[in-house]
């Protein structure tokens, strides 16, 4: 059976409360020595102006608060959407929601809900931007009909981002609206995922150019999740870090520099070196410091058009250059630091960020890039280029055919403002000689 009766399991086809600086005080205590399972969450709101406010709660290693959680919603059934990175990793995280019928069916393909949990079904995406297809967006619909869906079902996000946008669109669409709630799984989803109401799928070779704004019901974060995460994906998420430290200043760039300070390669007891590890102190203090420095904008601007659209910075390359090497190849987070460096290299050629300003902002984006280099065989240059002209931001500026936009910076926490959402158009040469200079060469 395809899509499964309940607790069964589908998959996409192959194809296709408080203020965040609260969490400061929450990890400094030690949630892993909580004597209260109560407390074991610590509570926080997420405030996206007056169109949304969502509760949020965050620990270490908190799977039975994170169920109860779910269970306090009382849905008729649960939707769980993960991808097949983290069913392979955490596909048990909510087995004490279920358990096997004592008569189940020789395929294995059925089970049954215990005396006070939901159904619950899963359906299983690719990993990362492969994820986000219309493909995918429509297999969700069709599994969600054949589940026996309804107005009380509640859809479960559980894992990165990718699949927490496209998770989010589809809960955005069914029924005009099912309750949601976001379970992130890596630390780029933790801080910079669960903190906008924006959903999104990739259609036509583009970026997350289909998509609404839809807020979940909760947000349910477990740092635990971040002692599995491979190098990359905890750079990624590092890398819009990188981004706030740039656009902000003061503690958010003293905060990063001192964490990648700190930083070690896990190659104890005969490790590959592969994995990349933070003691917890650090790594909370940086995600404390990703929630609030996207919240602060966003509790003003909910839809990211105008103050929050700073948080676009260094996307328009970034997105071009991860669709130029194919999904999943340079993680979003690296790629959005690389366009941190095309866009300051723009600012210093038309003369609104000075050499040494350029120089300092480098040298912060150098501290994570300098471990995680872009893959060879570069793409073309006119590739990348290429699609970066069709930018999903692509004239709101009203861009020249020869022009592109981004935001730009006079220094690290020094924005210039424009009217056109505070994105700054200027001769899209100057992202050709950036790729020039980086190694990206042209076509024979």
């Amino acid at each position: 059976n395809r899509w499964g009766a309940h607790g069964a399991q589908a998959r996409a086809p192959a194809s296709g409360g408080k203020a965040p600086g609260a969490l400061f005080t929450f990890f400094q205590a030690g949630a892993r020595g909580r004597v209260d399972p109560l407390d074991a969450m610590e509570a926080m709101s997420f405030v996206f102006a007056d169109r949304a406010t969502v509760p949020g709660w965050l620990g270490v290693d908190v799977q039975s608060e994170v169920i109860e959680h779910l269970l306090d919603v009382q849905p008729d059934r649960i939707l769980l959407v993960t991808d097949e990175t983290v069913d392979g990793l955490h596909g048990d995280y909510f087995s004490p929601l279920t358990h096997k019928r004592s008569d189940e069916s020789p395929t294995g393909d059925t089970g049954t809900a215990s005396p006070k949990a939901p159904p619950v079904d899963k359906f299983v995406l690719p990993c990362g931007d492969a994820c986000k297809s219309w493909a995918n967006l429509t297999a969700l619909m069709e599994w969600a009909f054949s589940s026996g869906a309804t107005k009380r079902s509640l859809v479960v996000a559980f894992g990165g981002g990718a699949l927490l946008n496209v998770t989010g669109l589809f809960a955005s669409m069914l029924y005009r609206g099912s309750k949601l709630v976001y379970i992130p799984t890596t630390l780029l989803a933790m801080h910079d995922v669960t903190t906008s109401l924006k959903t999104s799928i990739c259609f036509d070779g583009r970026k997350n150019n289909i998509g609404t704004f839809y807020a979940p019901l909760k947000i349910l974060i477990d740092v635990g999740f971040c002692n599995t995460l491979p190098r990359g994906e905890l750079f990624s998420g590092i890398g819009e870090l990188a981004k706030n430290a740039a656009l902000l200043g003061g503690k958010h760039a003293q905060g990063f520099s001192e964490a990648m300070s700190r930083d070690r390669i896990n190659s104890e007891s005969g490790g590959s070196g592969d994995e990349f590890t933070m003691d917890d102190s650090t790594l909370s203090t940086l995600l404390a410091l990703g929630i609030e420095a996207k919240m602060t904008v966003l509790k003003e601007d909910a839809y990211e058009k105008t103050s929050g659209m700073i948080f676009e910075y260094g996307h328009t390359v970034s997105h071009a250059i991860e669709k130029a090497y194919g999904d999943g190849v340079v993680p979003h987070g690296l790629g959005v630091t690389y366009g941190m460096l095309s866009s300051a290299y723009a600012a210093e050629k038309l003369g609104i960020m000075s050499a040494t300003d350029r120089a300092e902002h480098d040298k912060l984006c150098w501290l994570l890039l300098k471990r995680w280099p872009l893959p060879e065989p570069k793409p073309s240059l006119e590739t990348v280029l290429g699609l970066a002209m069709r930018d999903s931001k692509r004239g709101l500026c009203g861009e020249a055919d020869d022009e592109i936009a981004d935001v730009l910076l006079r220094k690290m926490g020094d924005i210039v403002p424009t009217k056109t959402n505070n994105l700054s158009k200027f001769p899209c040469a100057l992202v050709e000689e950036w790729l020039a200079d980086m190694g990206f060469k042209r076509e024979k």
